[in-house]
């Protein structure tokens, strides 16, 4: 008679109790729920700059000189102020001015630059480099550099006399009528190496396929640069053009560092004229924190209808390829 008492079940060793020879699953090394992660850096980003936002909103009802001053509530006053404001509108002109050229430069020269890179073109990282330089130099160190170039006994005048161009020189940065292409200037000099950065990373995202398709059907390099990869690159166009304005709106370095908004506001910008109207001795804070809410208010509005119009020029011809296919 078999005794099953000490009977072992098939499988299973004697002495081990099931599943004791099973690999214990390992503890993941990242643990669940990244709230605890991104906490800090949110509670940084709320309180300085939401907070900031918030209160520089609620101080914009307020005419308040600063420090233990009374703060007198004015209502919008601080508001119907800065739009009466003749050198807010001046302002608002050269900050469109100054996009719509250095957008404009920026694209086309980084296109030509990109471009170029893509090709078989001898010494490519060395013109790289070239063309990045001014991205990466400090605005506080290219000012000063920018003022002998453009005082009136600086670079530009001296190139000019010795091209026979002596009636052209003049004194770029201390009048009201060339001041502003003096901002403009420097700012295309120092956009186009960021154009051609987002361009060149643009274009290596390109379907090869499509490229090699227009080459057979007999484009020339023009034709496939216009009809397949400038479309491809339209988000990255759009992206370009947002950055450029909120860019705008904000400019300070340049324009304060160069001709410090003057002569006669001419050169003026919301940047400096915010930066004016706090460092001043009769300064009013509130009237500054209306017209840095106006900043905020144009970006976002601005940036919402690019976005918008974007989208839409994207989604247009793939609605028509539907329907041309039959789709």
């Amino acid at each position: 008679m078999i005794d099953t008492s000490s009977s072992v079940r098939p499988g299973v060793r004697a002495g081990r109790t099931p599943g004791a020879g099973r690999p214990r699953r390992r503890r993941p090394l990242v643990l669940p729920g990244g709230l605890r992660w991104i906490l800090p850096g949110f509670v940084i980003s709320v309180g300085l700059i939401y907070y900031s936002i918030v209160y520089s909103g609620y101080l914009s009802f307020f005419d308040w000189p600063g420090g233990r001053a009374l703060m007198t509530p004015i209502g919008f006053g601080n508001y119907v102020q800065a739009l009466q404001d003749p050198v807010l509108w001046g302002a608002l002109r050269n900050t469109l001015v100054y996009f719509i050229v250095v957008f404009a430069v920026q694209v086309v020269g980084g296109t030509l630059f990109a471009a170029a890179m893509h090709s078989s073109i001898r010494f490519a990282n060395v013109y790289k480099v070239l063309v990045v330089i001014p991205v990466v130099v400090a605005p506080a160190t290219l000012a000063p550099a920018q003022l002998q170039v453009w005082q009136s006994d600086g670079t530009v005048n001296h190139v000019l006399g010795w091209l026979g161009l002596s009636g052209l020189e003049q004194s770029w940065v201390g009048q009201s009528t060339t001041s502003l292409v003096v901002v403009v200037l420097v700012g295309c000099w120092g956009a186009v190496g960021y154009g051609f950065i987002l361009l060149y990373a643009g274009m290596a995202q390109v379907d090869p396929e499509l490229v090699e398709a227009g080459r057979l059907d007999g484009a020339g390099n023009l034709r496939v640069l216009f009809s397949i990869v400038m479309p491809s690159l339209r988000p990255v166009i759009v992206s370009l053009a947002i950055l450029n304005f909120i860019t705008a709106l904000k400019l300070f370095d340049n324009p304060w560092l160069i001709t410090q908004g003057g002569p006669a506001h001419s050169s003026e910008f919301l940047g400096t004229m915010i930066y004016a109207e706090t460092a001043s001795s009769d300064r009013n804070l509130g009237f500054a924190s209306a017209l840095s809410i106006l900043v905020l208010v144009i970006a976002v509005a601005v940036s919402v209808l690019m976005q918008m119009r974007g989208r839409e020029r994207v989604a247009r011809p793939t609605r028509r390829h539907k329907e041309t296919s039959g789709v």
